[in-house]
């Protein structure tokens, strides 16, 4: 049994005890019924069990003192049972009792003072003067100075100036706890001049004993409104702050639309509600506010997209076949999803057009409220936005599936260069294919199902192998080779980048040691992504195998995109600049003669650049991509700078690179690639032949 219940069990059981110890008198009511005051103990009796149940009950109690209420029932049950039975004895101890009935009303008044900390000062100032004031009233009653009339007068005056002045005192209380003061006021005077007055004999017994329980009623009554009005208003202020948090809970704080969560339940009571809807989720992005980010920094391009789902929610606001993802105020047509990812849903049951039309031309107003340009200070920028849509009951009924098709269309309309892109069920298996093939090239990683080989870098002139660079296919299918740069991107969407790198690391110091024992120890290019030049451990891992190996690093080549260099963050610069210290050359992979990346060879000890050599096969002379070639062959000769020409593919583009001037070369024209099992018999063959 807990402690509130114990103390209900306690309250229950005084309760019982008293009404048998005031209702049990053998004598009185064997001889006659029940007299007034008699009537009077047990109304009392019964209206005091709820209010003390109430007080000890409900915690916590604000602004109540639980003892109280208990010691004015007490005191007048006590003053009762003496007028009832002894009449005419105790008459100074019934003014004693009815000056502490008095004081109790007072002192419960003055704590009406809501809301407000109560100093320990402050309360040993009210108690003493409160205690004062009875002792004072007892020492005029018994010393014979005054009478007791007298003495009555003299405390109930000073008792109520007492009450006024803590009232002037307290003006800074709201209205309704001075309204509660007054009143409270009001009955302990009523109550002090019956006291004065039945005592001096003007008023009758019967009189004072209805005064008595009618300021007890009152006195109880004031408090207990006083009590209930409390405890609603702390329910109240309870739910104005659930509400708050709940709002704050739903909406995001940049944009102040409704967040995923929000939204997707909204989504989903309305499809409930309204099963003839025909909704289509449209899920919209900035495709260029990546950008905004890296000049202005989150916190300033926070303003920038508060400003642009402003334009846009006023330009659909009167929209009426948007949701409205607002329960209560405007309407809120737009929702913010994960990242840049904005949602609306229209419902298309009542489109007496083509829906992609009305779809289309609903992108298109939301295009055209982009503000032109949007501008932070000396910052400016044109913000495009590009849109997936996906329809409910066509791909899906589950409404996070069709925001998730939704998104899956958005990224399609990026990856197109297209503005609005619709999800249709060749695009449910492009993905359901890219999962698949996620997860067979985990397993071919792990399992060493891919085929590894190398091809070779040469010298034109003397046709001697400077290189070989490590390429992988994997035979995904048996009508499906994809070659390294499409297990590349495979790779690094399912996180499995650097994964391959580990592998090309260990294949290429395989190699290396097989090229030593046949006397042909050259180096071998490996290509890294971005994603694995981010890996902390990668440097380590090289040099673990070379020692593993007893193979020098100088033996490595480290080929990186252009792109990759250009956008690598200062972690992959510094993973770059660790592989050079290690004596691994790099180099960097179809270079296009950009300003940027002629700065960025400046700035790194490159060890060779290569260019893709393709576009050679069906050239006219003159043209510019011949021109553009020439140009880089020159350029790195004047920086003597090592140029390797890819995809050198048939002796019509070799021709044509040798007389432009190059001098090293890589191609199908010399091998497709070789692996390690036909590499003693290749070489033999490439030696003799040349």
């Amino acid at each position: 049994m807990n402690y509130s219940t114990t103390r209900l069990t306690i309250l229950f059981s005084l309760a019982i005890i008293a009404n048998l110890l005031f209702s049990s008198f053998p004598v009185f009511a064997a001889s006659h019924l029940f007299s007034f005051i008699e009537f009077n103990i047990a109304f009392v009796l019964g209206l005091s069990l709820p209010v003390v149940l109430l007080v000890f009950v409900i915690t916590p109690l604000p602004a109540i003192n639980k003892c109280l209420p208990i010691l004015l029932t007490i005191t007048l049950l006590i003053l009762l049972y003496l007028l009832n039975y002894f009449p005419q004895d105790y008459g100074s101890i019934n003014l004693i009792l009815s000056a502490l009935i008095l004081q109790t009303s007072c002192y419960w008044s003055l704590n009406y003072k809501a809301g407000e900390s109560v100093s320990t000062l402050k309360l040993i100032v009210k108690n003493s003067i409160f205690i004062l004031l009875l002792c004072l009233f007892v020492f005029l009653l018994f010393s014979e100075l005054v009478s007791s009339q007298m003495a009555w007068l003299i405390f109930a005056s000073v008792q109520m100036l007492t009450v006024l002045s803590y009232i002037w005192l307290m003006h800074r209380n709201t209205p309704e706890i001075k309204s509660r003061l007054i009143n409270s006021l009001t009955v302990n005077v009523f109550f002090a001049i019956s006291v004065y007055f039945w005592f001096g004999g003007h008023v009758s017994l019967n009189a004072f004993v209805g005064a008595s329980v009618l300021t007890y009623l009152l006195t109880m009554a004031n408090a207990c409104w006083y009590l209930v009005n409390r405890l609603t208003n702390k329910a109240s202020e309870s739910k104005a702050l659930s509400a708050k948090s709940a709002f704050i809970e739903s909406y995001d704080p940049v944009t102040n639309l409704p967040n995923y969560q929000y939204a997707l339940s909204l989504f989903e009571h309305s499809l409930k509600l309204n099963a003839s809807a025909r909704y289509a989720a449209i899920v919209f992005k900035p495709t260029n506010f990546q950008q905004v980010n890296s000049v202005l920094g989150h916190h300033n391009s926070d303003i920038l997209l508060l400003q642009l789902a402003y334009s846009l929610q006023q330009s659909i606001v009167s929209h009426d076949e948007l949701l409205n993802f607002s329960e209560q105020g405007s309407p809120v047509r737009l929702a913010r999803l994960q990242g840049l990812h904005f949602l609306v849903a229209v419902d298309m049951s009542q489109n007496k057009h083509s829906d992609e039309i009305v779809i289309e031309k609903l992108c298109k107003e939301l295009v055209l409220a982009v503000p032109e340009p949007m501008s932070f200070k000396s910052f400016s920028s044109f913000f495009t936005l590009a849109f997936g849509v996906a329809f409910v009951g066509k791909s899906s009924n589950n409404v996070s599936e069709v925001i998730a098709h939704a998104e899956d269309a958005l990224l399609q309309a990026e990856q197109q260069h297209n503005q609005v892109s619709f999800f249709n069920e060749e695009l449910a298996i492009f993905n359901i294919q890219q999962l698949q093939k996620m997860e067979q090239l985990k397993h071919a990683i792990q399992d060493n199902t891919l085929q590894w080989t190398l091809q070779p870098q040469i010298k034109l002139k003397s046709k001697r192998i400077m290189a070989f660079e490590m390429q992988v296919t994997w035979q995904r299918k048996s009508d499906e080779l994809l070659d390294l740069a499409k297990i590349m991107s495979i790779a690094e969407q399912s996180g499995d980048a650097y994964a391959l790198s580990r592998k090309m690391v260990d294949q290429t110091f395989k190699s290396l040691v097989e090229l030593k024992g046949l006397n042909t120890l050259v180096p071998i290019a490996i290509k890294l992504t971005g994603d694995s030049l981010l890996e902390p451990d990668l440097v380590e891992y090289i040099e673990q195998q070379s020692l593993l190996h007893d193979v020098d690093c100088e033996f490595l080549l480290v080929e990186v995109h252009e792109a990759i260099l250009l956008k690598a963050s200062p972690q992959a610069k510094a993973s770059i600049d660790q592989l050079k210290s290690l004596g691994i050359n790099i180099v960097i992979d179809e270079f296009s003669g950009s300003y940027e990346a002629l700065r960025y060879i400046r700035r790194l000890a490159i060890s060779g650049i290569k260019i893709d050599c393709h576009m050679l096969a069906n050239t006219a002379s003159g043209s510019s991509d011949k021109a553009i070639i020439n140009a880089l062959i020159t350029l790195t000769r004047k920086m003597d700078l090592p140029l390797i020409g890819t995809n050198i593919n048939a002796l019509a583009i070799e021709e044509m690179f040798i007389a432009m001037g190059g001098e090293h070369a890589q191609g199908k024209h010399y091998s497709n690639g070789v692996n390690t099992k036909e590499l003693p018999h290749w070489l033999a063959a490439w030696q003799k032949q040349y």
